[in-house]
């Protein structure tokens, strides 16, 4: 299991070898972490549902208030 990785093996990496990592790994430069390699994995089918059901649930549950204070904040950042 790789506990880290440097820049310099960074730089060899194909995408097939990230897709292979198991979990994320730390990326050093030395003795210091600069970053984290992340791979992505595709969500289960029924996991992305049920997160959406839950999204659902919680919207219908707002009060017209509470969606009035939503939409200022998303139009205050431009993102309505």
């Amino acid at each position: 299991m790789t506990a880290a990785i440097t820049m310099r093996e960074l730089q060899k990496l194909s995408a097939g070898a990230i897709a292979a990592l198991p979990h994320t790994v730390p990326i050093r430069n030395g003795n210091k972490t600069v970053g984290f390699l992340v791979p992505l994995r595709k969500a289960p089918p029924d996991l992305v549902q049920r997160a959406i059901n839950l999204i659902e649930e919680e919207r219908a549950s707002r009060t017209p208030e509470q969606e009035a204070a939503i939409s200022e904040v998303l139009r205050e950042i431009g993102a309505e």
